[in-house]
């Protein structure tokens, strides 16, 4: 053996690299000089192949463009959970250097096959092992799935918000198996595992367990008391769904995927305060002009806190046209507003602050929501919008902490549709006249109702005007 290369690639079921999104067999080609002479006189080189009887996702070992070809790069950032793959190819490689040595001392020449059988009883492999596909594996496949999914038309097409959480759940388990240097498989998911998982990502969280994950690049955040109940039943539901899909798809999954009690009980919200009209109004006279982040969150505020949208149908909302009724008795402009949570549609009549933003500097730029949360934050603190507000919290370890919290630290976009509601319905206004603006999703409660109800967005929208219009309001109001 002589001029020795080890060309380490996939074995693949699919030429198509789309569809190579779960686990395959990692193959070593070694060449080595051998060669024979085909029926037509030419030398004709015959590498050896060996599987390493490793799995592994083919992004995790190359680029897709490259038709996931061996890349040293690409593979040493996974290397953090592909130890045992690192020391199967060094091993490898001193198996084929040590016969190397033996086929030069006795001046043989050995057969691909022969090479093959050599190196299977110096590493002590005999049977290969056929790939697993692991939990982890299966999140992968089912987030890229949806993302493939996303832009069709399809019934079963995940919004975005969901398949976000499938990836903070993927990630979640990759923090349990670089602590715990386990890989989850279906196979021996039980009701003691999958508490103990929660368990582990508890401790990473409290930062009792240190964890550095290469596919979180964003510092990993901690929190002293762990796991809020509102957090972890989300992704509870995430988790759970998953291991139901892979059950339909013929898994066995040890574990009861259809217990309700594997989902811990709901205790509410964290926070209960909305941002009263007199503080909105606080806000509407306060100048920022010269402060674009604060001009940005502002804005952002007081759209969404008038119009009742979700950060989500704010992003929408950019891209949508501001329209006007004038008929009869009315003129109001309303924006036609898309909720993606709940699929559903509602003309929302644009009050007047939200009319003066709009003709002064357009619908502003919506940033992520991580950032517009920042800026709601600064903005409130820099107004000096500090009221001290009550916060319970229930964690996973069922300790109730209470907090008094200003609420500059506390605001979020999560807290606008709520402040729609409640001072709408402080000043009077019907919750169902609310209701067909803030869930036009929600059925009515008279049985009558519910079958002969047909009335349209846009009737629903009058009667939105024709009630707010009754109203003494600085902000509320369409004059």
């Amino acid at each position: 053996m002589k001029n020795i290369k080890i060309r380490y690639y996939l074995e693949s079921k699919s030429s198509d690299v789309d569809l190579r999104i779960g686990q395959e067999l990692i193959m070593a080609e070694i060449s080595y000089g051998y060669a024979i002479i085909d029926k037509k006189g030419k030398r004709r080189y015959k590498p050896a192949r060996f599987s390493l009887q490793e799995t592994i996702r083919p992004n995790k070992f190359g680029l897709k463009e490259n038709n996931f070809r061996f890349d040293e790069a690409i593979f040493k950032k996974s290397t953090t959970n592909n130890a045992s793959i690192r020391t199967k190819m060094q091993m490898l490689e001193a198996a084929i250097n040590e016969l190397s040595v033996d086929c030069l001392i006795k001046a043989t020449t050995l057969t691909p096959k022969q090479v093959n059988n050599q190196l299977a009883s110096k590493l002590r492999l005999i049977d290969v092992i056929e790939p697993q596909i692991s939990i982890l594996d299966f999140i992968y496949s089912k987030i890229e799935k949806e993302l493939a999914d996303s832009g069709k038309s399809k019934k079963t097409s995940k919004k975005v918000n969901t398949i976000k959480t499938y990836k903070t759940v993927s990630h979640l388990i990759e923090n349990y198996q670089i602590a715990t240097s386990e890989t989850l498989i279906f196979e021996d998911f039980d009701n003691k595992k999958y508490w103990g998982v929660w368990d582990i990502l508890d401790d990473i969280l409290k930062d009792k367990i240190k964890v550095i994950n290469p596919n979180q690049p964003r510092k990993q955040r901690k929190q002293s008391y762990g796991y809020l109940v509102v957090s972890i039943r989300k992704y509870q539901k995430a988790l759970l769904t998953t291991l139901r899909d892979a059950v339909k798809e013929g898994i066995t999954v040890p574990l009861n995927v259809y217990d309700s009690n594997l989902i811990l009980v709901d205790v509410g919200s964290v926070k209960s305060f909305y941002v009263e009209s007199k503080i909105i109004k606080m806000i509407v006279d306060f100048d920022v002009s010269d402060n674009p982040r604060y001009q940005e969150a502002k804005d952002y505020f007081l759209i969404a806190s008038l119009t009742g949208m979700r950060y989500e149908s704010m992003v929408a909302a950019m891209k949508a046209n501001i329209e006007t009724c004038v008929e009869d008795k009315y003129s109001f402009s309303y924006i036609h507003s898309i909720h993606n949570k709940t699929s559903t549609e509602v003309f929302i009549p644009l009050l007047a602050p939200v009319v003066e933003i709009i003709n002064s500097r357009g619908f502003p730029r919506i940033p992520s929501n991580p950032i517009i949360n920042a800026e709601l934050k600064n903005l409130f603190k820099y107004i000096g919008i500090n009221r001290k507000e009550r916060v319970s919290k229930v964690t996973y370890r069922s300790n109730k902490i209470e907090t008094f919290e200003p609420l500059y630290d506390l605001i979020s976009t999560h807290d606008c549709k709520g402040t729609f509601y409640s001072n709408l319905y402080s000043l009077g206004v019907s919750e169902s006249v609310i209701d067909n603006i803030t869930h036009p999703d929600r059925k009515p409660k008279n049985v009558m109702a519910k079958t002969y109800n047909k009335t349209t967005m846009l009737t629903k929208a009058k009667m939105f005007y024709d009630e707010v219009m009754k109203k003494e309001s600085d902000v509320y109001t369409f004059r």
